[in-house]
């Protein structure tokens, strides 16, 4: 009797904590929602002015949070499932997602990027551009072979021999999962707090150009008021 009330509370304890954590998991996702779409309308702004000398930027910007976006439902799918098939489905999603960004930031961070930083006086950023573009590329490269493995033989039902599916997902378990998506996530928390302040940067270097052209304004206003004169 004592044991399965010993089981009961703890299986409410576990439920209440699996409900707290959907509920900061929800509240994550609204915040991170926010801050794709303050990025998209800035951007936005610019291309409305036809100014392209951060489109560059905003683009690794917004891919950036997307994908940090996509990896974390997954992950928090892939880990509070509790149901096989489930587990497998979103492992492979996650490995697939990962195995894409991981590919694809690298050259996002490279050298048209450190151009377009520095063409627009943003030379002091580049440099933690750089590590994190280093960070990236090394758990690419420690993870790479478990990663590709499981794209090759399970991820979108790449195998047409449905015993080799079952066989392999049921084998490999997506072992090393967490540590990569943890990894992986860390590193992009650093790159969106450095273009957070890049985007304060650019924040303030509009303000020096509105600045600027009020004062050029007063001064034309200044000389029609002595032309009339």
């Amino acid at each position: 009797m004592i044991k399965r009330l010993k089981k009961i509370l703890s299986n409410q304890k576990t439920k209440r904590l699996k409900n707290d954590l959907k509920k900061s998991l929800i509240e994550n996702d609204l915040a991170r929602e926010s801050d794709i779409e303050t990025v998209h309308n800035l951007w936005i702004r610019f291309q409305k002015r036809k100014d392209h000398k951060y489109d560059e930027f905003f683009n690794v910007c917004l891919y950036s949070s997307i994908v940090g976006r996509d990896i974390s439902i997954l992950w928090n799918n892939y880990s509070l499932t509790e149901t096989y098939s489930q587990k497998n489905l979103y492992g492979r999603l996650l490995s697939m997602t990962l195995i894409e960004f991981l590919d694809d930031i690298n050259g996002l961070l490279g050298k048209k990027l450190r151009l377009e930083l520095k063409k627009n006086s943003m030379n002091r950023f580049v440099e933690d551009l750089n590590k994190i573009n280093k960070e990236f590329a090394a758990v690419k490269k420690q993870h790479n072979l478990e990663l590709r493995k499981i794209r090759n033989n399970c991820s979108a039902h790449k195998t047409k021999k449905a015993i080799d599916l079952i066989d392999f997902t049921k084998k490999t378990h997506f072992e090393n999962l967490h540590e990569i998506s943890a990894d992986t996530s860390k590193i992009n928390i650093k790159l969106t707090q450095l273009t957070t302040k890049i985007i304060y940067g650019i924040n303030d270097e509009q303000k020096v150009k509105l600045a600027e052209l009020q004062l050029k304004l007063e001064g034309m206003k200044k000389n029609s008021i002595h032309y009339i004169m």
